[in-house]
């Protein structure tokens, strides 16, 4: 595994490390914490999330700033404080690539563009800013591409899957990554 390091996690820390994970002008962040899980789009000085969702950074427990360079994994340990580590996919040797389902089989548009809403029968929603983008029943249920990465533990000699990198949220139709709708403001 990566080195990991203590940080301090806020906003400007997201985008100051958005260069690690992409040559894009911005890419996908997944944020979880007590009131919020889903998705944002962080740029060099903001972070856009869905309508009425600011989440609270020192609540966060979990947060995967990902892009085609690699990922920055963040945490909230047993001791409260944030831990991160970045995973380059130049540095991977040895991974197997898996596609994983999210929610939503039904696309809503919404009426606060670019943000659309994916939801299916049984309630699960999540909001991606996609409104420009054709989706179909056809691509549902979008999916987030991951490398397992498989490394050996000299320790007991086996080796096995030791970490897990997001990549990409792609279409079900396509495996071409999806990027999300210009956002003109995040205010």
């Amino acid at each position: 595994m990566p080195n990991k390091c203590q940080i301090e996690l806020n906003k400007k820390w997201v985008c100051d490390h958005l260069c690690d994970v992409t040559k894009e002008d911005m890419a996908w962040v997944l944020v979880q914490e007590p009131g919020f899980i889903g998705f944002g789009v962080v740029m060099k000085n903001d972070i856009c999330f869905p309508p009425n969702v600011e989440p609270d950074w020192t609540l966060t427990s979990d947060l995967r700033l990902f892009g085609e360079k690699g990922e920055w994994h963040v945490w909230r340990d047993w001791d409260g404080k944030h831990y991160a580590r970045l995973l380059e996919l130049k540095d991977i040797n040895d991974s197997l690539t898996e596609y994983h389902f999210l929610w939503g089989t039904k696309k809503v548009d919404s009426k606060t563009p670019p943000w659309i809403k994916v939801v299916e029968d049984r309630g699960a929603e999540i909001w991606l800013p996609l409104a420009k983008l054709e989706l179909d029943k056809s691509d549902l249920p979008l999916r987030l591409k991951l490398k397992q990465i498989v490394d050996y533990d000299p320790k007991y000699h086996l080796a096995g899957i030791t970490d897990a990198v997001l990549i990409a949220l792609v279409r079900k139709s396509d495996k071409e990554p999806l990027l999300p709708t210009d956002l003109p403001s995040c205010s």
